[in-house]
């Protein structure tokens, strides 16, 4: 699996520049803010599948 970065950063083209605990209000992953945990996106280069995973900050 490559890490790809943030999901958030795909959301649009301006969540890339956008304040990390504002985006993290509108994730829809529960647990993030409290948990100080970032959801990353991994995708699998030989079956193309991708997989959100949290990052501990």
């Amino acid at each position: 699996m490559l890490e790809s970065g943030r999901i958030m950063d795909f959301y649009d083209d301006y969540s890339p520049y956008m304040e990390i605990n504002i985006m993290k209000m509108e994730d829809n992953y529960p647990d993030t803010k409290s948990g100080h945990k970032c959801p990353h996106l991994y995708s699998c280069p030989n079956c193309h599948q991708d997989e959100v995973i949290l990052i501990k900050e």
